[in-house]
């Protein structure tokens, strides 16, 4: 009585474990979902890289701004010096 029973159990395990196997589907999917990670990673690399270049360009441009308003303020001095 037991081994009929036990048959009966352990074929439907096999057929709930082979219908729960990987299908096209999901393999596809996890391509996908693997693909949009690499893309994902690309595109936040190439936003560092980006905010890394408009950090140095602002840094040039506040030491170039710097420069400009110590001219203009020498300039300014050197009038005063001369209308004393």
């Amino acid at each position: 009585m037991q081994k009929p029973l036990t048959y009966a159990l352990l074929l439907a395990a096999t057929l709930g474990l082979a219908a729960c196997g990987d299908k096209p589907e999901e393999k596809k999917a996890a391509e996908v979902r693997e693909q949009a990670a690499d893309v994902a990673k690309e595109a936040s690399s190439a936003v560092e890289q980006k905010a890394e270049e408009v950090r140095e360009q602002a840094a040039e441009t506040a030491k170039e701004a710097s420069s400009a308003v110590e001219q203009k303020a020498e300039e300014v001095r050197e009038d005063v010096e001369k209308k004393q």
